[in-house]
């Protein structure tokens, strides 16, 4: 009987996905919340404020300025938003702690463009300009779409410079490794990467150290 257990436990282990596990994204609370607000006002800037380095953890690696992709959390968010609000003039309303609390289950992945042009001229000549619209996780052949939009008040607070397009997955689809993130750029090339067990253990622990 006791083997029976064993077995069965052992097979319910390997059938469940990497997030079932004690490796997760941050859970704010209302205690952790303040914390992780009080944190973000000992932060010190540098460079552009609004670099995606700033309010997420990088999820496309070796990236710099164009296409790179970072993943946006709650906490990655609110330490942004904390460590930024003098600096980029913003009003942060009452209820944000409320909001960013509400929002514990979906993770936004954001690609940002430059056009190549922009890093060595001033020429506005290329194929495009515009921001991602297309975006789409690839896992076992099938292509999961982003279901989520930024509340309007965290729209009005994140950034949208670079380009950057927020596209909201759940917690439990960005924990499911391995799968491939896959979605169109400004100037229409086709850009995909993986993301696999190795991977995700980097991001939760850069968002557990985050201090951009």
């Amino acid at each position: 009987m006791k083997k029976s257990i064993l077995a069965i436990a052992a097979a319910l282990a390997l059938a469940l996905p990497f997030s079932a596990g004690a490796a997760d994204f941050l859970h704010l609370d209302g205690n952790s919340y303040d914390t992780m607000w009080q944190k973000g006002k000992t932060i010190k800037k540098h460079g552009t404020l609004e670099n995606p380095m700033h309010y997420g953890v990088e999820m496309r690696h070796g990236t710099v300025g164009s296409n790179q992709v970072v993943l946006v959390t709650p906490y990655t968010a609110g330490l942004y938003i904390s460590s930024t609000e003098d600096l980029r003039l913003l009003e942060v309303p009452p209820d944000l702690k409320e909001t960013l609390l509400g929002s514990q289950d979906v993770l936004f992945i954001v690609p940002t463009y430059v056009p190549v042009h922009h890093l060595i001229s001033w020429s506005v000549e290329t194929r495009g300009s515009g921001r991602t619209e297309h975006l789409a996780l690839i896992k076992d052949g099938k292509k999961i779409y982003p279901r989520y939009t930024l509340d309007p008040s965290l729209n009005r607070l994140l950034p949208h410079t670079y380009q950057a397009a927020y596209f909201g997955f759940s917690r439990k689809e960005i924990l499911d490794v391995p799968y491939e993130v896959r979605y169109v750029n400004g100037e229409g090339d086709i850009i995909s990467f993986t993301v696999d067990e190795k991977d995700l253990e980097t991001l939760i622990r850069e968002e557990k150290n985050f201090r951009a």
